[in-house]
C-alpha cells in the first residue's frame, strides 16, 4: 500500500481510516471473548471457581484466560461479577487479577514476533471451518475472530508504515518528552478505547514503523496498565463490597506497580537492552518482565495487600 502525503488533509483522513480500523480491531476482541466464551459455556465459571483456590493458582488462571480472550478488561469484569456473585471471594481474586496483567502481554509478543504476516490465513481458514457441517464447526467464529484481531492490526500497520517519515508526525509525538507524559498519554489512550490490548499492539506497530522511541512506548503501555482498571471499576460501583474491593485492588496494583517502578527505569532499560532483538521485541519484553516482577512483588505482601483494601472499602452504610 503507498500513501503519499501533500496535505494535512491526507494525514487527517489516514487517522481517519486507522480510527475506524482501531474500532474494528475493538469490536473484533469483544466478539472473540464473547464466541470463546459462548463455546467454553458453564466449564469457563467452574473452572474460574476451582483454579482460584491458590494465589499461584489464580495467577495461572489469570494468565491463560487474559491470553486465550486476548483482553485483561473481559477477565477482570468477569471477575468482578464472580465475586459480587459470592462464587470467587475477594482473597482469591487477587491472584487472577496478577495473572491477567501478565496474559495481557501475549498480544504485544505476538505482533513483536509477526504473527500479522499470517492473520489473513487464520481469518481465512475460520470462515471456512464456521460454514462446514463437522464437530468443528463451534469453533469457526472463534477462529475467525482471532484472525481479524490480528488482521486488523496488519492493516494499521500498513496504514501508518508511510507515518514513519513525515516530519509533522514526528514533531507530534516528539511531545511526549518523557516518561510522565508517555503514561498520561498512555492511560487516557486505554480509557478512551477501553482496551489495553489495543494500545499495546498499536504501540508495538508504530515502534516497529520507527514513529516511536522506546521509552515513549513503554512509557505508553505502562499508563495503559493503569487506565485498564477503569472499566472494572465503573462495573463494580453498582455492586456489592467485595466486587469493589476486587475492582479497587486491580487499580492499586497497576498503579503502586508503576510507581514503585519508576525511581529503577533507567536500570530496568538497561536490562532489557541486554537481551538481543528489535526495539518493539524490546518494548514487548519489557511490557511482560514488568508485569512479572510486579506480580512477585505484590505476592510478597499479599496478605496485608487485602487488608489494606478491606480497610479502604467498607460497606457504604457500615464500617467494619
Amino acid at each position: 500500500m503507498l500513501i503519499c502525503y501533500n496535505s494535512w488533509m491526507d494525514i487527517i483522513y489516514t487517522f481517519a481510516l486507522v480510527l475506524g480500523v482501531v474500532f474494528l480491531f475493538l469490536f473484533s476482541i469483544r466478539k472473540f471473548s464473547n464466541q470463546v466464551s459462548r463455546v467454553a459455556g458453564d466449564r469457563f465459571k467452574t473452572t474460574m471457581e476451582t483454579f482460584t483456590k491458590t494465589p499461584w493458582r489464580g495467577i495461572a488462571l489469570g494468565a491463560a484466560v487474559t491470553a486465550i480472550l486476548q483482553s485483561s478488561t473481559a477477565t477482570t469484569v468477569l471477575l468482578v461479577g464472580l465475586v459480587d456473585a459470592g462464587t470467587i471471594s475477594f482473597f482469591n481474586s487477587l491472584g487472577v487479577i496478577f495473572g491477567a496483567n501478565i496474559g495481557t502481554t501475549i498480544t504485544s509478543q505476538l505482533v513483536a514476533f509477526n504473527i500479522l504476516k499470517i492473520a489473513p490465513y487464520i481469518l481465512i481458514i475460520g470462515f471456512f471451518v464456521d460454514r462446514t457441517n463437522s464437530r468443528w464447526k463451534k469453533y469457526g467464529k472463534s477462529i475467525f475472530y482471532f484472525g481479524l484481531v490480528f488482521f486488523c492490526l496488519a492493516l494499521i500497520a500498513e496504514l501508518i508504515q508511510p507515518l514513519s517519515n513525515d516530519p509533522r508526525i514526528l514533531t507530534f509525538f516528539s511531545s511526549i518528552s518523557n516518561i510522565f507524559i508517555a503514561i498520561l498519554v498512555g492511560v487516557f489512550l486505554t480509557v478512551f478505547f477501553q482496551s489495553s490490548t489495543a494500545v499495546a499492539g498499536i504501540v508495538i506497530l508504530l515502534v516497529a514503523q520507527g514513529v516511536l522511541n522506546f521509552d515513549q512506548a513503554f512509557g505508553i503501555i505502562l499508563g495503559s496498565n493503569i487506565g485498564t482498571t477503569s472499566t472494572a471499576l465503573i462495573a463494580s460501583s453498582i455492586m456489592g463490597k467485595q466486587a469493589r474491593r476486587t475492582a479497587v485492588a486491580h487499580f492499586l496494583f497497576n498503579l503502586v506497580g508503576v510507581i514503585i517502578f519508576l525511581p529503577f527505569f533507567d536500570l530496568f532499560v538497561s536490562l532489557i537492552k541486554l537481551i538481543d532483538g528489535s526495539v518493539a521485541r524490546e518494548v514487548a519484553n519489557a511490557h511482560l518482565l514488568f508485569n512479572l516482577v510486579n506480580t512477585v512483588v505484590f505476592l510478597a505482601v499479599l496478605k496485608p495487600f487485602s487488608r489494606l483494601i478491606s480497610r479502604l472499602v467498607r460497606d457504604h452504610k457500615t464500617a467494619e
